[in-house]
């Protein structure tokens, strides 16, 4: 925002008396002030019924003043079942003009519903896709579109804080240039029930020259069910932030997405729902994902996670892409995520064709023998892939990737590569199997371990910068202080915890969760076969 200022002359008194005399007169004609329209009722409505959101919304798109508000009624459950959408994609609303939309805690429910040819009603956040054959009940609607397809979107920003949503689809698409601020917000129970083979993924999507900001946003359980995954919050030449806030339990492809553009991600969780994918755009030849003080936790349903794919579950960057890792801990949990041993390459550090690089990060890849994956190769690069590493990082060695082969990879001989580093459970020797411990115990340091204190003079020349506001972060992804004694820990936590590694075999049950755990590969394998 450009704030501007300007000095006030002396004026002669006659000047003076004149100005007094048209101030109390009123606005000049033609200007006019901003609205405020209040939203009570809840039920979605019409563009003509009075105190709904739908009539809310025509109002400030059609009203000629500038900084108009849509005040909703604290707490309010907005039904949006009966709801008309606006086009075939079946968003709900669109905003053709700049607003702010104080949401009070306010949601959107919606209850989307089918019936499977085998009789059973499917009804909002459940991983069954739609199928043909099924009958469609309610869709899941998508909540709008900021701005309109093919025009100068430049000039409209929306502003949302305390507006939840339950059982919608997308929440929002930023068109080409538009603006769309986000604060304070809780998604659940995100399904694409749409019935009309869009293949719309839940979450947020901004298209070329778009804004978005998402700020202390939780997104908890997104479900792509019948869609072609394309990530969570996915841009394309389009600028994304997200600061202090969560994905978790989610599966609707990799967590973040962008083709083209900048993508800063700072001092937040991405839990269970995929990493981050990033390649060069159609306009922008280059995508950029900062990932600052935050943690990726990559896990499957057997850890915790939402989403069990290799594919998914990776920090890739394709042609034209970088990843910046900056302060920031990445955990894989191989154990709990299924596919063919092939796939495996690349979980959790992929330069296909970009470049990754790690600065005072931390990153983890557990090791899984008893399926074939004793060669898994967990930091990858193809054809014009470049890992990096400062000498502040620590990588993981594997049985296949030792400490002898990583600082060649990531270019970095000062590269740390000991023990220990994050807490791991060994709950088999042979065939070694070892797992995570449950997020986020997962990702705090291990007392007097190797990522304790390792970045020196963090106050001073190693300060962390916020890539968004640019201002220097002084609180851990857990709200903790920053920097302890002027060191900071390497990875995203910067506190520690004493967390021991178990001996299944001295607990009974350690047994009876390396049973359960064999069962599971078990029917995993028969699965795949």
């Amino acid at each position: 925002m450009l704030v501007a200022s300007r000095s006030l002359r002396r004026r002669a008194p006659a000047a003076a008396v004149a100005l007094a005399l048209f101030a109390a007169a009123g606005p000049m004609a033609g200007a006019s002030h901003a609205n405020t329209f209040s939203v009570t009722d809840t039920s979605w409505g019409t563009t003509t019924t009075a105190g709904t959101l739908a009539w809310a919304i025509e109002q400030a798109n059609t009203s000629s003043a500038t900084g108009n508000v849509i005040s909703i009624a604290p707490n309010l459950l907005i039904d949006v079942d009966g709801a008309t959408a606006i086009d075939a994609s079946l968003n709900l609303a669109q905003f053709t003009r700049s607003v702010t939309i104080q949401g009070n805690g306010a949601t959107l429910v919606g209850n989307p519903t089918f019936v499977t040819s085998g009789g059973q009603t499917v009804t909002k956040y459940k991983p069954d896709a739609f199928v043909s054959g099924d009958i469609p009940g309610t869709p899941s609607f998508s909540f709008a579109k900021i701005g309109t397809f093919n025009q100068d979107n430049s000039g409209i920003t929306v502003s949302i804080a305390g507006l939840n949503a339950d059982g919608l689809n997308r929440f929002a698409l930023v068109e080409a240039g538009a603006r769309l601020d986000v604060t304070t917000a809780g998604i659940v129970n995100s399904v694409n029930f749409d019935f009309s083979g869009r293949n719309i993924t839940p979450g947020f999507e901004a298209l070329a020259g778009a804004t978005l900001n998402l700020d202390r946003v939780v997104i908890d359980k997104a479900y792509g069910l019948t869609a072609i995954p394309g990530g969570i919050v996915a841009g394309s030449d389009a600028t994304i932030n997200v600061s202090s806030s969560t994905i978790r339990d989610s599966n609707s492809g990799p967590a973040i997405v962008l083709a083209g553009g900048t993508a800063n991600v700072v001092s937040s969780v991405l839990d269970g729902s995929g990493g981050v994918t990033v390649v060069g755009g159609s306009s922008v030849a280059t995508g950029t994902v900062n990932f600052v003080n935050s943690v990726a936790f990559l896990a499957g349903p057997l850890s915790g996670g939402g989403n069990d794919s290799l594919d998914d579950n990776r920090f890739l960057a394709g042609t034209g892409g970088t990843i910046n890792a900056t302060a920031s801990t990445i955990i894989a949990d191989l154990v709990s995520l299924s596919g063919s041993p092939a796939a495996a390459d690349g979980v959790p550090l992929d330069a296909a064709g970009g470049t990754i690089a790690l600065r005072s990060a931390a990153v983890m890849v557990t090791t899984y023998d008893a399926d074939g994956f004793s060669g898994q190769i967990g930091y990858q690069t193809s054809p014009g892939g470049v890992l990096t590493a400062d000498a502040y990082s620590w990588v993981r060695p594997t049985p296949a990737q030792t400490a002898i082969l990583l600082p060649s990879l990531f270019s970095q001989p000062s590269l740390i590569t000991g023990e220990p580093g994050l807490p791991v459970d060994t709950i088999s020797v042979s065939p070694l199997i070892e797992k995570t411990f449950p997020f986020p115990l997962a990702s705090w340091p291990v007392a007097n371990g190797v990522l304790i204190g390792v970045v020196l003079d963090a106050d001073g020349a190693n300060v962390l910068i916020n890539p968004i506001t640019t201002s220097i972060i002084t609180l851990d992804v857990f709200g903790q202080a920053r920097t302890t004694g002027g060191l900071r820990n390497a990875g995203a936590v910067e506190g520690f915890r004493s967390v021991p590694e178990i001996d299944p075999a001295s607990l009974g049950g350690g047994l009876s969760l390396l049973f359960g755990t064999l069962a599971c590969f078990e029917n995993r394998r028969r699965r795949r076969s």
